[in-house]
């Protein structure tokens, strides 16, 4: 009985540890304020052959808002709808809230997504499911009921992550996240399995990290979200199934 106590003490004060340690680190990184406006990207070509305006969309939880950036103009979103007014004028909207988790997407986002009546819709999300410990099953259900919602209440190309790779963020402790990495080896199969002719998953986990020699300078100071850096990678990531 006294072993027991005595890991449960210690887990205890482990955890009250990171918990200290997180938000000290979390404060100090004074990461810039991203905030993402609406914004027509005009294409002075398309609109004089009488193309009509594309409409895009971007939701999701922090990295659709960009969180880590130095500046808007270096998101994945907003790069996304540079790359999309090279051939359109784009009317760019973006909805995504930092902390968002998948049910956050079916109870908040999703409403905003059909009204704006978009073309292209990306989203990134599932991270904030995973670091809340929700189950796998839950996780992949959400994913299932946004992309049914989407497909049947828009006409929208969806463009939408798998859970993003966690176990080599800085931020976290090697126990959590090596536990949240053996998490995402679970649900990420299965979000693949979602893919359709509407339906383009970004598989955001296995895109091109491998080619980084330092891993590390894809995250920004927080140890947690994309740098600039990292968040080229989710551009490039995007745009590899848009341009399929």
């Amino acid at each position: 009985m006294k072993i027991i106590y005595a890991i449960i003490i210690i887990l205890a004060v482990y955890s009250i540890g990171t918990f200290i340690r997180l938000r000290y680190t979390l404060s100090v990184a004074n990461l810039p304020n991203i905030v993402q406006h609406d914004k027509t990207f005009a294409n002075q070509q398309s609109a004089s052959d009488g193309n009509r305006t594309l409409r895009y969309i971007a939701a999701g939880d922090s990295t659709a808002a960009g969180e880590g950036a130095n500046s808007v103009e270096k998101t994945y979103t907003y790069r996304v709808a540079e790359f999309l007014s090279q051939a359109n004028t784009v009317e760019y909207r973006n909805v995504g809230v930092r902390g968002a988790q998948t049910q956050d997407v079916l109870d908040e986002q999703l409403e905003k997504i059909i009204a704006f009546n978009p073309d292209v819709v990306t989203l990134s999300i599932g991270a904030n499911d995973v670091t809340h410990l929700k189950s796998s099953k839950k996780v992949v259900a959400n994913f299932k009921t946004i992309i049914e919602t989407l497909q049947s209440k828009t006409s929208a190309q969806i463009y939408i992550t798998d859970v993003p790779i966690l176990d080599q963020v800085t931020l976290l402790p090697y126990p959590y996240k090596k536990y949240l990495g053996h998490q995402i080896k679970k649900i990420n199969p299965q979000i693949l399995l979602l893919e359709n002719e509407r339906v383009h998953i970004v598989d955001i986990y296995n895109f091109g990290w491998n080619t980084y020699p330092d891993v590390n300078i894809t995250f920004a100071k927080d140890g947690f979200h994309p740098s600039d850096e990292g968040y080229n990678n989710w551009t490039n990531a995007f745009l590899s199934r848009i341009q399929d």
